[in-house]
């Protein structure tokens, strides 16, 4: 395509010289016969003369016949010479004038046309053609010209399509990121909410009305499996139906005879879009309008402790973002739950455990990670020890560790090296990660090792949950609880800290243990049985905090990314033009990945089926 205005260019000159050429040729033909016939003119004339002049040497001999004759002869001559000039510059006037027109009417007019019709489509009219009848260059020309103007109409079609469909979908992206920044903002709201009550039952209200008003359901509720574990009975509903069910002791079986009980007995979500459809659901004569429903499992560790039920009066009403951010609301109502009723256990102990007490109270109103590890810190404080360290464990997708995240460092008699934020490899633990997930003391660290006594400890700044040690080599029992097996190099590493005693508080939620509390003592010596109380308590609560602060984040940064996310198809949204459209994207792009460059390229080609083949395969 690219050699075709190349070539027509070439013809279009090679033809219009020949043209031209012929038109000259045309005048020096006319002129060479004028030539010619003034030559034969001017012959004639000299004939005339001649005859002239031999009659005038022969005067005498002539007669009147040749007097006659001659002058005759003369005034042809004369007569033949003023009327050719006048008949052979009118005929070339002609031919000239006839030329000039025939140049215009092929050359001058076709270009002005062209011109004409270039202007009129770059001025956006796509329906400009040309209409040449001619099979000269300028035929060929105009055949081209409308081929270009038909591409291009066809390119500025698919172009307008493109942008529109790019619209539309932006649009709906920009709906559904408006939604999805409600909808987390409503969790992290309801998340707030839970955090700070501690009675369950004003709970699981405060919930159900939170998540119906919030997200604009048309009913929700919670069903808590009762001490059987084989039937779900409705604890809070919302609305007039709600307190009917709860009047009437509304309970379901576990099993596949209600979407509630198969979600109890499959620990799974399950999501109708069309309520009619769904064989396994009941459908409750109390809530007519229900055309989609939704119930997911409250899991604390490995064990289930209800189900959150939420109905719409639209079909298809959910979508998997929904299902992602009601199930976090689940378990964070399920974190809560539980807390609720340790909290409720350990006030009944009050008076005898006030130190438990006031644990309790800080890690219930501890929301952030940072705030429960302060809280721990506090308590352990109170127990008479001289230092604690709080360290998360990081987990591979595989489940393996991989890391320790300190939380919380605090040493009363030096500063510690380590600081909260520091992350260090698992190997690098000085306990063995078996060793980790119970709860075990050192009553005497040096008595464990004699050989270990001379090392000074005013020489040694090493933090007790970062030393070098390989887990591989230490001979710890999990299961004794004492300290007798302790691996060498560890105990080198607290009588080189200064610690004479020690307790280790495993932070297990249900199976796994994602942190631990490493509590250090100056002085040999047992620990008192209130101090191992409040230990067994911070083994409990601490981890049921840590996790409840972690999802509360988790829900936190969602909604913060997602209102990032809506500003920026704002901002985009009110851009004037493509250019400043892109120019938008890449400046909030940039922004919120914290780039220093970001380009966009676009192409206008259209795609071939194979091109559109593997559009559709990235997407």
């Amino acid at each position: 395509m690219s050699e075709t205005p190349k070539s027509i260019l070439a013809a279009r000159v090679t033809n219009i010289r020949a043209r031209l050429i012929g038109s000259l040729l045309v005048a020096l033909i006319l002129l060479g016969v004028a030539a010619i016939l003034y030559s034969l003119s001017f012959s004639h004339l000299d004939r005339s003369v001649a005859v002239l002049k031999e009659a005038i040497i022969q005067s005498d001999a002539q007669t009147a016949k040749w007097q006659s004759a001659a002058f005759a002869e003369v005034e042809a001559a004369r007569q033949t010479t003023q009327a050719i000039p006048l008949a052979w510059g009118f005929l070339i006037g002609v031919a000239v004038a006839g030329s000039t027109v025939i140049a215009i009417q092929s050359i001058a007019r076709p270009v002005e046309q062209l011109a004409d019709s270039a202007a009129r489509l770059a001025a956006g009219d796509m329906e400009e053609r040309v209409h040449f009848d001619r099979a000269d260059e300028f035929g060929h020309l105009g055949t081209a010209f409308n081929e270009m103007a038909e591409r291009l109409q066809v390119y500025y079609r698919d172009l307008e399509q493109q942008v529109e469909e790019r619209t539309q979908a932006l649009q709906e992206t920009n709906y559904a990121l408006q939604r999805r920044a409600i909808q987390l903002e409503a969790s992290a709201e309801v998340a707030q909410a839970i955090t700070s009550i501690f009675d369950a039952k004003r709970l699981l209200s405060k919930t159900v009305d939170l998540i119906r008003d919030r997200f604009g359901f048309y009913h929700a509720g919670i069903f808590l499996l009762d001490e059987t574990k084989k039937w779900a009975v409705l604890q809070e509903a919302t609305g007039e139906a709600g307190a009917k069910m709860k009047a009437q002791g509304h309970r379901l079986a576990v099993g596949d005879t209600s979407m509630v009980g198969w979600t109890v007995y499959h620990r799974q979500p399950r999501v109708t879009l069309y309520a009619q459809e769904d064989a396994v659901r009941f459908a409750n004569p109390l809530l007519p309008r229900t055309r989609s429903e939704m119930t997911l499992p409250m899991i604390m560790g490995d064990e289930i402790l209800g189900v959150l039920n939420v109905q719409s009066t639209e079909e298809a009403a959910f979508d998997d973002d929904d299902v992602r951010t009601l199930q976090s609301m689940a378990n964070q109502v399920a974190v809560a739950l539980d807390n609720a009723r340790r909290v409720a256990d350990e006030t009944r102990l009050l008076e005898a455990t006030s130190p438990v007490y006031r644990a309790s109270s800080r890690l219930a109103q501890a929301s952030t990670v940072d705030e429960v590890a302060d809280a721990i810190i506090a308590s352990v404080s109170e127990t008479g020890a001289d230092g604690c360290t709080v360290v998360q464990f990081q987990y591979s997708p595989e489940g393996t560790p991989q890391a320790l995240l300190y939380l919380g460092v605090w040493r009363r008699d030096r500063e510690p090296q380590f600081r909260r934020g520091m992350r260090l490899p698992i190997g690098e633990s000085p306990f063995p990660f078996e060793m980790v997930s119970t709860l075990w003391t050192v009553a005497d660290v040096a008595d464990i090792d004699q050989a270990s006594a001379d090392v000074d400890p005013a020489s040694a700044d090493v933090d007790p949950a970062s030393a070098d040690v390989d887990p591989a080599s230490a001979d710890v029992d999990p299961a004794s609880g004492e300290g007798q097996l302790l691996p060498s190099s560890a105990r080198q590493v607290f009588i080189a800290t200064g610690a004479r005693a020690l307790v280790n508080i495993p932070l297990r939620v249900g199976e796994q243990v994602i942190g631990q509390v490493v509590v250090l003592r100056a002085s040999a010596g047992p620990f008192s049985e209130g101090a191992l109380r409040l230990y067994e308590m911070l083994s409990d609560q601490a981890a049921v905090a840590l996790e409840r602060a972690r999802l509360l984040d988790e829900a936190q940064r969602r909604a913060d990314r997602e209102q990032q996310t809506r500003q920026a198809v704002d901002h985009i949204r009110r851009a004037m033009g493509v250019r400043q459209a892109l120019q938008t994207t890449v400046d909030e792009l940039s922004r919120a990945i914290k780039v220093p460059h970001v380009s966009i390229e676009l192409s206008l080609d259209t795609p071939t089926s194979s091109d559109q083949s593997q559009m559709d395969k990235d997407r």
